[in-house]
């Protein structure tokens, strides 16, 4: 943590020295100014977290100064001294910004409390201004302006203008779950509900009671009546994630609710009916899983009615500096445009999280930065960790080979950590446990 620094500003001697030797040893970092214009020249060429302000100066009153002051260093703890008669004057020292007043003879004691409320309640109210330009402002999606994007972009559209079945397929954290929302508020349906449901985080019964919902004494803890999803969608839009997860039992209950629009609650006989529009999404290859039958195959027919691919972002760097620009806007960064030697950096890595791994470096970088402009040493590991050649063949960069290297120095840099892990790449946990399944089949098998 570091030493608050602390500007003295009074014209006696004796009042600084006192102020100085009790404040240092508080822990404070002190500096002393005797006149308005020594004051000045210190905050102007220096950073302080707190100033003690004696109002009557040789050089002019600091209640003019004081409005200046709280305006062009926000975040600054002012504690104004006067004498007993000036209590009027203090008041409106602390209209224009002050945050206390303390009169002569100060109290030691009370100006340590003081100070040290001040320094709190400004860093509360910094740190609440840095976690408000982060929170991401409600804005139309930037998906990008290569010819590969612009063309999943005109597939969405024709979507949006109809009511079919629609697939988004691609790797995890390339913002299929942002295109099904876009579909949505661009449909007729956009003001009727959306609902997201992600089918790896919930399996079996979890999911069915989820879509269904169940009559009371359904089951153990069913002790009342519960509407589904399904229900609660109705006249809206039902976005299933990860749909290639979907258990086979609650498939075969999906495809009949999709082909005849018609449920039961589980433990209910009564047949209810919903209007829905279904938009699904997936990372893993159904074409695949259907052959295998880990996922039936007249669902993925039914579900396979309008689909759309969304590329990886490594496919599409061209995107890069307009998606960067884009989320550091949307997270109220405004020192634009970014050093280039960034843009380089992030350029010639990989993204085997796509742009949710985008989106999180960036997050990371920008509280790392704590308000200065971004710099390569605001993404630590990146250089060091990322830049690993790959292996070739013919020439070419073998993808399969990208990610398993960039998982392996991911998992080694996080001493095995899988959770980290799959936070800093963007993707879900069971997405990593899959990936390290593939690579240890794929060392275990004979070359």
């Amino acid at each position: 943590m570091k030493t608050p620094r602390i500007l003295l500003v009074d014209d006696e001697e004796a009042t600084l020295f006192g102020y100085t030797r009790y404040l240092t040893k508080g822990g404070y970092s002190i500096e002393t100014a005797k006149c308005l214009r020594e004051a000045k020249k210190l905050i102007a060429s220096e950073q302080f977290d707190a100033i003690l302000l004696d109002l009557k100066l040789p050089d002019g009153n600091a209640i003019d100064w004081i409005s200046e002051l709280h305006s062009s260093h926000e975040h600054l703890a002012i504690i104004v001294i006067t004498g007993v008669s000036d209590i009027p004057t203090a008041v409106r020292a602390m209209k224009y910004g002050a945050y206390n007043f303390l009169t002569k003879p100060v109290n030691m004691d009370d100006l340590a409390i003081s100070l040290k409320k001040g320094l709190e309640v400004e860093e509360l109210r910094r740190r609440d201004s840095i976690y408000q330009r982060l929170a991401p402002h409600k804005s139309e999606p930037f998906f990008g302006e290569s010819s590969i994007i612009e063309k999943v972009v005109q597939y969405a559209n024709v979507a949006a203008m109809n009511n079919t079945v629609v697939l988004l397929h691609g790797e995890t954290g390339t913002g299929k779950g942002v295109l099904a929302r876009w579909i949505h508020d661009h449909s007729s349906r956009r003001n009727e509900a959306f609902v997201e449901v992600n089918c790896s985080s919930l399996k079996g019964e979890l999911l069915r009671s989820e879509l269904f919902g169940h009559a009371k004494g359904a089951f153990t803890s069913a002790i009342r009546d519960r509407a589904g999803l399904i229900e609660v969608v109705d006249g809206g839009t039902l976005f299933l994630d990860e749909i290639g997860d979907m258990d086979p039992e609650v498939q075969a209950q999906l495809l009949k609710t999709i082909e005849e629009k018609s449920y039961r609650r589980i433990g209910e006989n009564r047949l209810r009916t919903s209007d829905f529009r279904l938009i699904c999404a997936t990372n893993r290859n159904l074409t695949e899983a259907s052959n295998n039958g880990s996922f039936r195959k007249d669902l993925y027919y039914r579900i396979c009615i309008f689909p759309i691919t969304l590329p990886a972002l490594r496919d599409r760097k061209e995107d890069l500096p307009g998606l960067i620009k884009h989320i550091l806007t949307s997270y109220g960064y405004t020192k634009l445009p970014v050093n280039p030697k960034v843009i380089k950096l992030l350029t010639e890595y990989q993204w085997p999280g796509n742009i949710r791994e985008l989106r999180n470096m960036l997050e990371r970088a920008l509280l790392l930065a704590q308000d200065d402009e971004l710099d390569t040493s605001h993404f630590p590991g990146m250089e060091k960790t990322f830049t690993k050649e790959p292996s070739r063949t013919n020439e070419v960069w073998n993808l399969d080979e990208i990610e398993k290297n960039h998982i392996l120095l991911a998992l080694k840099h996080f001493g095995g950590d899988k959770y980290e892990t799959s936070n800093a790449l963007g993707i879900s946990l069971s997405s990593l446990y899959r990936k390290i399944d593939k690579i240890q089949q794929q060392q275990q098998t004979p070359a």
